[in-house]
């Protein structure tokens, strides 16, 4: 009986997909999770010999797309690329989500890894996070800076930085980073906190100003760009982390195939340099090892909202 079970269940996992997969986004669009999903559903459907569907569904710290991925059956026809916002921060910061992360999803492999950007309007008197704290403290409550929803690793960030520093920014939530940045240059706002690749184009054109990134050390595509560790905030060095996770109860066949052809297709050229020109790095996990991260980020976003008090209110 063990034997015919497990080759059933290998014959399973062999015939995965039978049909289109559905690939939810948190995110709207134009966005760092869309940019990274696009290359990475190009490939996966030359793996799997199907096509892969990004949906972007746009929400206050990704809940929808959660919300619609544990709902989803699991039978692997519904994935999620899920974002640290959604896994660990949102559970944090809200005072009730609909999910459990570890419960209701079922962890497949870690995609992407990177830090986040601060980016100010060309006509402030703001070049580096000195400025920045200098000029909040001069016009108190005034500044106002973008973010992706609350909940998310952008708004958390805000806060944290707040805190750290003792000044106070209200934060703006846009539905994807390139609408907020376009808020920057129309000077709707003053400050985004986004991804280094969504503020990359407009970096480089000269349309907003780089101001500090988020990651234990310097981005190579930013690299005259200061960390908040270097400008004396140690404790946030902010890592954001990527993943596709799917519906709770997936067959461990189906989990095991897409494992594979999710970590082949990130480490191939096309895709790898896709996410590294944008200043993300491509990293992958067995499943096993994103449970451990997903433990270790969701206890570690905990602990940061206790002891700021930055939670819904």
């Amino acid at each position: 009986m063990t034997s015919f079970c497990a080759l059933s269940g290998a014959q399973a996992g062999d015939a995965y997909p039978t049909r289109p997969i559905r690939l939810l986004l948190p995110f709207a669009a134009g966005g760092t999770v869309d940019i990274m999903a696009r290359p990475i559903a190009a490939k996966l459907h030359e793996l799997l010999g199907m096509p892969v569907i990004v949906d972007n569904r746009p929400s206050a710290g990704g809940i929808l797309a959660a919300e619609l991925t544990k709902q989803a059956a699991p039978d692997g026809q519904t994935l999620f690329m899920a974002s640290s916002s959604t896994l660990f921060i949102g559970p944090a910061y809200f005072k009730k989500v609909s999910y459990d992360t570890l419960k209701d999803f079922t962890p497949i492999s870690l995609v992407a890894q990177q830090p986040l950007l601060i980016v100010g309007n060309i006509g402030l008197p703001i070049r580096n996070v000195k400025e920045l704290i200098a000029y909040a403290k001069s016009r108190p409550a005034k500044l106002n800076y973008g973010t992706v929803g609350l909940g998310t690793s952008n708004h958390l960030t805000g806060e944290l930085l707040s805190h750290a520093a003792g000044i106070k920014m209200e934060s703006i939530a846009y539905k994807g980073g390139a609408q907020g940045i376009t808020a920057v240059i129309g000077n709707e706002i003053e400050l985004m906190i986004t991804q280094p690749n969504t503020g990359l184009p407009y970096v480089k054109s000269g349309r907003v100003r780089a101001i500090a990134t988020t990651g234990v050390k310097r981005s190579a595509i930013y690299p005259d760009t200061e960390t908040l560790v270097e400008a004396g905030y140690k404790d946030l060095a902010i890592t954001g982390y990527y993943t596709i996770v799917g519906p709770r109860g997936l067959p461990p066949p189906i989990v095991q195939r897409l494992n594979t052809e999710i970590r082949r297709a990130i480490a191939s050229p096309a895709v790898s340099e896709a996410l590294s020109s944008q200043g993300t790095e491509p990293v992958t996990s067995t499943p096993e090892e994103l449970v451990a991260l997903i433990r270790k980020e969701a206890a570690h976003w905990q602990r940061a909202t206790k002891v700021t008090g930055i939670r819904e209110q």
